[in-house]
């Protein structure tokens, strides 16, 4: 939930400097500005991409010992569709249902060049790992990437079965240097 977790995957305590990410621990407070979080799926014959407009959370980091950690909640309400429609089913009471399950939770840690963790969906906790990549500007780390894919079954999202396939995938996007996050490019 571009979470990009899954792609569901995080409301500002401190302010981040606009200076590059240094080399040393870091605590960043997450929001939907800090952290673009988005799901990708495909409903019929369309790729669909939704995304997280209200996150809270905090991204720990320190690039000298390649150690980092996430806990991020994301409002299932907040998420933006290309369209009512798309985003009227995907609200009903088979699919996220945000009267009954108002937020999605994650929480992992980077383990070399994954972020292993727990996905909370519909008041269900499973493990759900990502693929950390680290994003350069001119020598420095300005953001960080993860991107996993989950089989939306596992969560209950038994809905919409007819129309939306089973893998979701979900990326995240988070700016180290104060600037927006953008969607890193992926093949």
């Amino acid at each position: 939930m571009k979470l990009k977790i899954g792609r569901y995957l995080l409301a500002p305590l401190v302010a981040l400097s606009a200076a590059p990410a240094a080399a040393a621990p870091m605590t960043l407070p997450l929001s939907a500005a800090d952290m673009l979080a988005q799901t990708h799926s495909h409903a019929v014959i369309l790729n669909i991409t939704a995304t997280f407009r209200q996150l809270t959370g905090v991204f720990r980091y320190d690039l000298a010992a390649k150690t980092c950690s996430v806990d991020a909640t994301f409002m299932v309400h907040s998420l933006s569709f290309p369209n009512a429609l798309i985003r009227a089913q995907t609200m009903s009471t088979g699919f996220l249902d945000p009267a009954q399950y108002p937020t999605q939770r994650y929480v992992g840690t980077c383990q070399g060049n994954t972020l292993v963790g727990q996905l909370t969906m519909r008041g269900q906790t499973h493990p759900f790992n990502m693929a950390v990549t680290y994003q350069m500007t001119n020598g420095e780390v300005t953001g960080v990437h993860t991107e996993g894919v989950l089989n939306r079954y596992q969560w209950g999202l038994n809905g919409l079965s007819f129309t939306v396939g089973k893998m979701i995938r979900v990326t995240n996007d988070i700016s180290l240097d104060g600037q927006p996050p953008k969607a890193a490019k992926t093949s």
